[in-house]
C-alpha cells in the first residue's frame, strides 16, 4: 500500500483515502460488517493499535530526502530540490508538490531542510521531533 510513498505529494484527499483504505483492511482483518455500526475508535481499540499510517509516510519521506541530499552520486535530486526553473507559472493554485509537503511536515523553509539534511544525526532527530509533532497535533485534532 506504501510502495512509493517517498515521492508522493500528499493533498488532503490523498490523506483521506489512505486512511479509508486502512481502516477498510482493519474491518475485513476484525470481519466487521459494514452493516455493522462501529465506529473508527472502536475497531482500533480492539487491535490495540493506532491510527499511524500518515506519520509512517511522512517520516519515510523524510528520511529519503535526507538521505538524496547527503548522497553526492544523487545530484539530480539535489537540483530539483534548490533549483529554481525560468519562465512563468501557470495561471491558478500551484500545484500540491513534495517540497511543500516536506516544508509543512518539518515546518522549516527549503534552505533550511537542506542545510539540516547534511547532518546525519541532526537530520535524524528533527526527523523524530517533526513526526511527533505532528502525531500529537493529529491527535489532538481527533478529539
Amino acid at each position: 500500500m506504501m510502495y512509493g510513498c517517498e515521492a508522493w505529494s500528499q493533498k488532503k484527499d490523498d490523506d483521506k483515502r489512505n486512511e479509508a483504505a486502512k481502516m477498510w483492511f482493519y474491518r475485513r482483518i476484525l470481519r466487521v460488517k459494514w452493516t455493522d455500526k462501529r465506529t473508527n475508535e472502536s475497531v482500533l481499540k480492539e487491535l490495540k493499535t493506532e491510527s499511524t499510517l500518515l506519520n509512517l509516510i511522512n517520516a519515510r519521506k523524510l528520511k529519503y530526502v535526507g538521505h538524496a541530499l547527503r548522497n553526492h552520486r544523487t545530484s539530480l535530486t539535489k537540483t530539483v530540490c534548490e533549483g529554481r526553473l525560468d519562465g512563468r507559472r501557470r495561471k491558478g493554485r500551484p500545484p500540491m508538490s513534495l517540497l511543500t509537503n516536506l516544508t509543512t511536515t518539518c515546518g522549516l523553509s527549503l534552505h533550511q531542510i537542506v542545510q539540516k539534511s547534511q547532518d546525519g544525526a541532526g537530520w535524524q532527530q528533527k526527523r523524530r521531533s517533526s513526526i511527533a509533532t505532528a502525531n500529537t497535533a493529529s491527535g489532538d485534532a481527533d478529539r
